[in-house]
């Protein structure tokens, strides 16, 4: 019943675009049983001014969120070159979006990202997806 001690709170990792989406999310994490790093964009990312890899080695989040807003072709392909990185081995992912509908259309498929429209069902949304990435990250790690 009690929530678990801050020691033991996953970590996520949280990169967007938006400072305002940002907020949004961290203040919902920083509520639950999470425990959020901020303080990287996604645009920092993509021009070299954070070191994906060292960071996600400093930090160690068990889950990262990632959101893409446009232009959605190019972030789409940035993304996918992050999730290839051997830093993210071990680790869940959530993507979210301002516009899932426009997203899918330019990835042609479903994205599997969740669409950020500043409710409260959104934080519930992203909340449900941290866990399942939990699920997943940690059913695939070794005893290493």
């Amino acid at each position: 019943m009690n929530p678990p001690p801050a020691a033991v709170k996953p970590v996520v990792a949280l990169f967007n675009a938006s400072d305002d989406t940002v907020e949004m999310v961290q203040r919902m994490l920083d509520a639950s049983d999470f425990s959020c790093l901020v303080g990287c964009h996604f645009s920092d990312l993509k021009k070299g001014r954070i070191d994906f890899a060292k960071y996600l080695a400093e930090h160690a989040p068990q889950v990262v969120i990632v959101d893409i807003s446009p232009p959605y072709d190019d972030n789409w392909d940035f993304l996918k070159t992050l999730l290839q990185d051997r830093a993210m081995n071990g680790r869940g992912v959530v993507v979210t979006t301002t516009n899932k509908l426009r997203l899918d259309e330019t990835v042609g498929r479903d994205s599997e990202a969740i669409e950020i429209v500043g409710k409260p069902y959104d934080l519930d949304q992203i909340k449900t997806a941290i866990y399942a990435a939990l699920r997943r990250s940690s059913g695939g790690r070794g005893d290493d």
